[in-house]
């Protein structure tokens, strides 16, 4: 169990609710053998023994084949899956912060010896001029200093709601009080609807409550958070 603390644990279903991106294709991508080539990779959590599972990496991942796949082809997808590992050295490639694509390739963004700017196609492994679509995918993710995802804020109109792997098992908290929105929420629905009876009982601010109960709201409506 000490293995899985910290990077954040998710069922395919809690992943639908966060990334919009259904439970069924989740497990088709990464949790069932369906295809000749195999899942696009093996979660994190299977190696630690937790099956049908996602990590934080892995949520954010799945999050960008999704939009990379509105892009691009699955095909493309594998490619460039297969390119970014090797050349980036990283088992989660998809969410670098210099990764891009045209509508039709996946591309890197880097600087030759000459301080230039280039692209290169990682499907054809050449350079390629930098005139492309920079997708939304990374907004909103915050990355350390070797460019690895850390945290995410998953409600563009809300910063204040983090889903941070090290907290709440990656479950989305608000801020400042760190809280889990869905124990704010579930309150609140004991409560029957008493935001001020809430922030009471947890000695927290009204808009705290306010704020964890829209983003419980809006995710189980199915809004597509990304």
């Amino acid at each position: 169990m000490t293995a899985l603390v910290g990077i954040g644990l998710y069922s395919p279903k809690q992943a639908e609710r966060l990334i919009g991106v259904e439970a069924d294709k989740i497990r088709r991508w990464l949790l069932r053998d369906t295809s000749p080539l195999g899942p696009l990779w093996h979660p994190e959590p299977e190696a630690l023994g937790a099956e049908d599972t996602l990590s934080f990496r892995d949520l954010l991942e799945v999050r960008a084949v999704a939009q990379f796949r509105e892009y691009v082809t699955m095909s493309a997808i594998r490619e460039a899956l297969a390119s970014l590992r090797d050349y980036l050295e990283r088992d989660y490639p998809l969410t670098h912060p210099r990764l891009l694509t045209d509508g039709k390739a996946v591309f890197l963004r880097h600087l030759e010896e000459n301080g230039i700017e280039a692209l290169t196609d990682l499907g054809k492994r050449q350079a390629v001029f930098p005139d492309v679509i920079f997708p939304s995918l990374l907004k909103g993710i915050e990355f350390d200093a070797s460019e690895n995802p850390v945290r995410w804020h998953p409600a563009p109109q809300d910063p204040s709601i983090v889903i941070d792997p090290k907290l709440a098992f990656g479950k989305p908290i608000v801020l400042p009080c760190h809280m889990s929105t869905h124990a704010i929420y579930s309150a609140f629905q004991a409560e029957d609807g008493d935001a001020e009876a809430v922030a009471r009982n947890f000695e927290i601010s009204l808009d705290e409550v306010n704020r964890a109960v829209n983003f419980e709201k809006r995710i189980a409506a199915g809004a597509l958070l990304h």
